[in-house]
């Protein structure tokens, strides 16, 4: 057992249909899942020949990885179906030799109905042709693989009460949903995959989105900052606060004196800006809460508002509303500058729609901006309350 651990251990794959394990060494010799499942069910009818090797096959495998969709899956190469099937014949022969067969009547067409679900479900078995009637190859192969499982599938029947009579015995019935099974685990594994494929995505995505919000936010931003100051000091305190942050975010640290509650945050909040940006920023909170997941989603969008209003609403005072309820976390963001028009924005300018719209939805909530040249701009942001 310590050496089958100390093995390289091939990942399970998303394409499965109870654990992933034939999926994964498919993916591992570059063959077609559906090749390599058809060869352990039908091992598995001599003497449960082919539950052991699954059981063996899972111990020297490991969990796919969940942050990793793209599937590490190689060429198709029908030479390995070959010599797989003619591994498989090879131990059947082996196991009728030992007495491990349950006879010629039920392997037989049991070895059909496998290999008609294996042609049925592989790809690229026979050449293309041309583009008029490339869709012929695929269609002759579907059609010679269903046939072969429904021969196989009608021999079992006939065998265990009889096909005319397959609505009265239990033993026929069993094989026909059997059959149907075996032809449709296929596509239940593939859905199954899809599924989990467009999850993984999505997490990645939305971390992707999450890591682009952040970077905007304290290393663009304090980029910005140092390129507008003439004082060496300054840029050198702007770059020590910066790299201080980016570790701390980098190794999910928590800086010495770093706010723990919604109330201290916004006014940390709004001493910082205050600071960096020379306008006056006249902050309200009412209700308060200890920091996780969404407050810390609404202080973040909150302070690109900031940023946005300081740098570019040309006043010199910005209001903040802030309000936790047991329900829900509000935040306003007024000021009475110069407004704009948000379809005017670039393309490639993405604080509003990344760092602020964005960030609040991932967290649940909404935000709402309004804006005229002008009149000004408010951002509304509501973020539902984690129930305790």
């Amino acid at each position: 057992m310590v050496a089958l651990q100390a093995l390289p251990r091939v990942p399970r794959s998303s394409d499965r249909v109870v654990a992933g394990v034939a999926g994964g060494w498919a993916d591992r010799w570059g063959v077609e899942p559906t090749v390599v499942r058809a060869a352990i069910g039908l091992l598995t009818l001599a003497g449960g020949i082919g539950a052991v090797l699954y059981g063996v096959a899972a111990l020297a495998s490991a969990p796919a990885a969940r942050n990793n969709p793209e599937r590490l899956r190689r060429a198709t190469n029908h030479r390995r179906h070959l010599a797989i099937a003619c591994g498989t014949g090879a131990i059947l022969v082996a196991a009728r030799a030992m007495g491990l067969w349950p006879g010629d009547g039920i392997m037989f067409p049991a070895a059909a109905a496998a290999v008609g679900t294996a042609a049925a479900w592989m790809h690229g078995v026979v050449p293309k042709a041309t583009s008029s009637n490339a869709w012929l190859p695929r269609f002759v192969q579907i059609v010679a693989g269903v046939t072969l499982l429904g021969a196989g599938v009608i021999s079992l029947a006939n065998r265990t009460g009889g096909l005319a009579n397959v609505g009265t015995s239990t033993s026929a019935i069993a094989v026909v949903v059997g059959g149907l099974a075996m032809f449709g685990a296929p596509a239940f594994g593939r859905v199954l995959r899809s599924l989990d494929d467009e999850r993984a995505m999505r997490i990645r995505e939305d971390e992707r989105a999450s890591v682009a919000a952040h970077l905007h936010d304290s290393v663009l931003q304090s980029l910005v900052l140092m390129q507008r100051s003439d004082d060496p000091r300054r840029m050198a305190s702007l770059a020590r606060r910066q790299e201080r942050e980016l570790r701390a975010w980098l190794y999910d640290t928590q800086l010495v004196g770093e706010p723990a509650s919604l109330h201290a945050a916004i006014e940390a909040l709004a001493i910082e800006i205050e600071t960096d940006h020379d306008v006056r920023v006249e902050a309200v909170v009412v209700g308060d809460q200890p920091l996780d997941a969404e407050s810390r989603a609404l202080v973040a969008a909150i302070r690109e508002a900031l940023v946005n209003a300081a740098r570019h609403a040309d006043v010199d005072q910005v209001d903040v509303f802030v309000e936790a309820d047991d329900t829900e976390l509000t935040g306003f963001v007024r000021d009475t500058g110069c407004g704009f028009d948000r379809a005017q924005i670039p393309a490639d300018r993405r604080g509003i729609s990344d760092s602020i719209v964005a960030r609040v939805q991932r967290a649940g909530g909404t935000a709402v901006l309004t804006s005229k040249p002008g009149a000004g701009t408010e951002v509304e942001l509501r973020v539902p309350r984690r129930a305790s």
